[in-house]
């Protein structure tokens, strides 16, 4: 009976102890499924964190891109704004010349017109002075004319006193015909001398008028030059 109870005890030693084998088997298995299980969390967290990290990553990238598009698109815009800012340069130079070229036709025309109406009025200048130098030697020719038609007057006053003179000469006697003839020839010399001085008065005139011509001529010289 001792022997019966040890078997029995023994087999339920067995028994516990292969309970208790099977319990740490399970308790280790049920520890092995829970590392596993911690280890698939920390993997799968692993994961969610490099997924999270990719994606910042590629919020990142994706930042730097817009940044870099939105500098490109600045500098376009400055690059646009620069031509611009050329063209109406440009095109305030261009306005500019064709104003000075404007300015300059107009002063030019200007100058034409100063030196044209210039023309005009020494050409009337000169007209006038040969008018006026016209009429002078018309005055001149005038009274040169009344000088002689006097002179040709008194001569032939002088010729017909002389003829009265000689006829009473001659009227009076045969021995006053000497006396006579010396008058006759005192009065020839008188109408000589006459004669002369009215030659010397034309002679005066004429170089007068030649003087004057000269004169007139000097003037237009110098008008034209």
């Amino acid at each position: 009976m001792n022997k019966t109870t040890e078997l029995h005890s023994l087999k339920e030693i067995t028994k516990l102890h292969s309970l208790n084998s099977n319990t740490e088997l399970h308790s280790l298995n049920q520890n092995t499924e829970l590392h596993s299980l911690n280890k698939n969390t920390e993997l799968h967290s692993l994961n969610k964190n490099t997924e999270l990290h990719s994606l910042n990553q590629n919020t990142e990238l994706h930042s730097l891109n817009k940044n870099t598009e939105l500098h490109s698109m600045n500098k376009k815009t400055e690059l646009y704004s620069h031509n611009k800012n050329t063209e109406i340069n440009s095109m305030n130079q261009n306005n500019e010349l064709h104003s000075l070229k404007k300015n300059t036709e107009l002063h030019s025309l200007n100058k034409n017109t100063e030196l044209h109406s210039m023309n005009q009025k020494t050409e009337l200048y000169s007209h006038n002075k040969n008018t006026e130098i016209n009429s002078m030697n018309q005055n001149n020719e005038l009274h040169s004319l009344n000088k002689n038609t006097e002179l040709h007057s008194l001569n032939k006053t002088t010729e017909l006193h002389s003829l009265n003179q000689i006829t009473e000469l001659h009227s009076m006697n045969k021995t006053t015909e000497h006396h006579s003839l010396n008058k006759t020839l005192e009065h020839h010399s008188l109408n000589k001398t006459t004669e002369l001085h009215s030659l010397n008065k034309t002679t005066d005139l004429h170089s007068l008028n030649q003087i004057k011509k000269l004169h007139s001529l000097k003037e237009i010289t110098e008008l034209t030059h």
